[in-house]
């Protein structure tokens, strides 16, 4: 059953079209690498799903509401679409509990004992127990990317959207356990590595495009188009 599912979108930035009538579709369960240069659409075709860019034309669905529907309570919707941007977006005067709690308690109105709680189950889902307490700035990149993903978590989304995440050990090891898990992850990465490991599916992006998509193994070992074997060249060697 489909929970994403994008048709024919068209994205502008003034006279410049970054995404060229865009159709795609994330099935329950499914991790959806996307893949391209820098500049191909990738980041986005997230922002979009996530309502935090508005469309020019075409149609962004998820769990059958319609994102780009003027009646849609975006704020409602993100509190099932959790979003882990590249540069984690942490706030850095905040300890970790109230990086983490900080949406439960004001968009779902959960109660600090109850969100500490919370906070402590999402922490020991991504390897990080005894981080309740700690500022971000004196965590690794990988346990900052870590406490993003916990946060994304403690809203309990349905879909979870990755925005170039810095895939060192840590971070690595728990989306390797959250694909395991069957949580539907939608993910932008320059990391093939991981992608053959982890994506169900890969979707190659070239010029606001969805170039070529199919099973990750065979996409990424025997690519149908020159995009995107020049592509796999530059980044695997």
């Amino acid at each position: 059953m489909s929970l994403v599912e994008l048709r024919d979108v068209i994205k502008r930035h003034g006279q410049h079209t970054v995404l060229n009538g865009v159709s795609l579709i994330v099935e329950k369960g499914e991790t959806v690498a996307i893949i391209g240069r820098s500049g191909a659409g990738k980041s986005t075709v997230l922002r979009c799903v996530n309502g935090l860019e508005p469309i020019q034309g075409g149609t962004v669905c998820v769990d059958d509401t319609v994102v780009n529907d003027p009646g849609t309570d975006l704020r409602q919707l993100r509190q099932h679409v959790g979003i882990v941007f590249q540069s984690f977006n942490l706030f850095p005067h905040l300890s970790v509990e109230k990086n983490i709690t900080l949406a439960p308690n004001v968009m779902k109105g959960v109660p600090p004992t109850e969100a500490r709680r919370l906070a402590e189950a999402v922490l020991r889902k991504v390897g990080l127990p005894g981080k309740i307490d700690a500022y971000p700035d004196l965590l690794s990149v990988g346990q900052q990317q870590c406490v993003a993903i916990a946060r994304s978590l403690a809203m309990s989304p349905q879909l979870l959207l990755l925005d170039d995440p810095e895939l060192v050990g840590e971070a690595r090891n728990v989306l390797e356990a959250l694909a395991r898990d069957g949580m539907t992850m939608m993910l932008v990465t320059h990391e093939i590595g991981f992608v053959r490991k982890v994506a169900n599916r890969v979707m190659f992006m070239h010029q606001g495009k969805i170039w070529e998509q199919g099973p990750a193994a065979a996409t990424l070992t025997r690519p149908r188009t020159p995009e995107l074997e020049t592509f796999l060249s530059a980044v695997l060697h």
